[in-house]
């Protein structure tokens, strides 16, 4: 009823001259003298004509409406959709839209070529960029060494905690050059996940190493027993993943440590991690049932967690919360990159928190069992 509306709207000035005109015939031919009855017979014949050419007219209008309205949904094929002009003003309006798609395809080709070129700059930039890391890491070890050599240790102690701070720093700009490699490679059209089954123990010492120094630096407590699991991921983009949530757990740990468990079918959480998670309030700690064959990576830790509000955004992007305003070294890129690769490795992710206690990340994955599901074959028959 709308669309009828607008069309006797928008077709109102014909009708006003159609009427007209019959109103000036009607009075010509009543002053000629012509029988009252012949005149009303040719009108009704005319407003015959007149209503059959206005449904038929409604009928096209209704069905242009209606390809207009697919052709909006599906933007990309308007040129294909389009029907044959059949006036004038159709044909400059097709022109005028096919001169819009021409050029909004010319800009999209020429920013998908700087986004390509930007990205393909910011790769090469992030491994140049190591190369001088790798140097300073070396000039800074050779110097506290050289410190510790000497027999005047006393002199020389806060030399030697200016060089562990320098290494501390280094490492949190080596962090960073990460992220942004990866952040970059994330956003790009084509990654380079290969999922095969790995021993996750390989994945989480790796991380454990890399961030051994800074355990020791805060006196952190870490606790991990290795367990022989396998699941089927990428081993990469997990380490990174891995490295992410340890840096967090270090980053807003003061006291107390941190707590990695692996459990699985058949390789449930130690009993002494069950009881300890049960006292700081994880109820769900060791409900490995639920999960069937499905592994999951637990990161707990003792650190000042996170408020109630902010615990549904933390994973947004640049979203920061008030543990980032509290922290100037935070970026809210950490963890958005950590759900973003979850999200393309197809694992579940889950976070819980009380401020004050701690937080405990979880990851889920397939398990060595359902390989067959991805038709990966097994490390062991390589």
């Amino acid at each position: 009823m709308k669309d009828f509306r607008v069309y006797i709207r928008e077709n109102s000035g014909w009708l006003a001259v159609i009427l007209f005109i019959a109103l000036v015939m009607t009075a010509t031919m009543m002053l000629n003298g012509i029988p009252a009855y012949e005149i009303g017979y040719g009108m009704l014949l005319c407003v015959f004509v007149t209503v059959a050419a206005a449904v038929t007219g409604y009928g096209r209008h209704c069905e242009s409406i209606c390809q207009l309205r697919v052709m909006r949904q599906n933007i990309a094929e308007v040129q294909n959709e389009m029907k044959a002009p059949e006036y004038l003003y159709e044909t400059y309006y097709q022109d005028s839209i096919n001169v819009l798609v021409q050029e909004k395809d010319r800009v999209q080709n020429e920013l998908m070529t700087r986004q390509q070129d930007m990205a393909a700059y910011y790769s090469m930039w992030v491994h140049q960029i190591k190369t001088p890391i790798a140097a300073l890491k070396l000039l800074i070890d050779e110097e506290a060494n050289a410190y510790l050599e000497t027999d005047e240790m006393e002199e020389n102690d806060t030399c030697v905690t200016n060089s562990r701070q320098m290494q501390s720093e280094l490492f949190r700009i080596e962090q960073y050059v990460d992220m942004a490699l990866q952040y970059t490679r994330l956003g790009s059209e084509t990654n380079d996940f290969v999922f095969e089954h790995i021993r996750l123990d390989e994945v989480i010492k790796s991380s454990i190493h890399k961030y051994a120094k800074q355990f020791i630096q805060k006196q952190l407590r870490l606790a991990y027993a290795p367990q022989d699991i396998m699941a089927v991921t990428d081993k990469k983009w997990l380490g990174f993943v891995i490295d992410q949530l340890l840096s967090n757990a270090v980053k807003y740990t003061k006291q107390g440590g941190v707590t990695i468990r692996v459990c699985g079918a058949g390789h449930p959480c130690g009993a002494a991690d069950c009881e300890e998670a049960e006292k700081r309030g994880w109820a769900e700690a060791c409900e490995d049932a639920a999960y069937g064959e499905s592994v999951r990576i637990v990161i707990e830790d003792t650190g000042i967690g996170i408020r109630a509000e902010d615990l549904p955004r933390v994973c947004e992007k640049g979203y920061t919360g008030y543990n980032g305003h509290a922290d100037k070294y935070s970026t809210g890129i950490g963890l958005y990159l950590c759900r973003s690769i979850l999200d393309k490795l197809g694992h579940p992710f889950r976070i819980t928190s009380e401020q004050g206690i701690g937080t405990k990340v979880e990851i889920v994955m397939e398990s060595n069992k359902a390989l067959h599901l991805f038709n990966l074959p097994s490390r062991k028959d390589k």
